[in-house]
């Protein structure tokens, strides 16, 4: 994983968007990890069922967008792997997303499980209502809203306060990743 150091603001943002995408944490464009194909149909998956909700409710659903995160002290550019807004949410952040209604992350295998519950913690932290933790592996889904955190597995239906009418068995994403 190559880091690059010591970047302003202006510099991360004139860099070209070409993978790997680079997140800019504390001065650093730091690469987010290739999706491998379990990750790309999840990812896919839940963009679909996700713009399901979209279409009864309205909203905006996008996909690895940049999501600019403006804490004086903790300035951040962060690309949720799937991301909602509901109606009437912000999009625009200044040449970038606002941080969304939802924020999901997928856990490929590499990661470890505490980082990607730590950027969940940040984003709950900085404006976003619901963030999820979708781990393929355990076929589980980690929801994070308010100051709690709730692990779903297959079997159980998730929820969010953040997306009032949405119910989906968890079972439903994780469908057909082993053909």
């Amino acid at each position: 994983m190559v880091i690059q150091h010591g970047l302003s603001i202006e510099e991360y943002l004139a860099l070209p968007e070409e993978k790997p995408y680079l997140e800019y944490i504390h001065g650093e464009a730091v690469p987010k990890m290739a999706p491998d194909r379990i990750h790309g149909t999840l990812a896919a998956q839940l963009a679909a069922l996700l713009a399901g909700h979209k279409h009864r409710h309205g909203g905006t659903v996008v996909v690895e967008a940049r999501v600019r995160f403006a804490d004086r002290h903790d300035l951040r550019y962060l690309l949720p792997d799937v991301a909602y807004y509901a109606p009437g949410r912000p999009l625009d952040a200044g040449g970038a997303m606002a941080p969304p209604t939802l924020a999901v992350e997928i856990r490929s295998p590499e990661q470890p499980l505490e980082s990607q519950r730590e950027k969940c913690r940040y984003y709950r932290a900085h404006g976003v209502d619901s963030a999820w933790v979708v781990d393929a592996e355990a076929r589980a889904v980690e929801v994070f809203e308010g100051s709690a955190r709730r692990v779903l597995e297959v079997g159980e239906d998730l929820t969010s306060i953040a997306l009032p009418g949405f119910s989906l068995p968890v079972a439903d994403p994780f469908a057909g990743l082993e053909a």
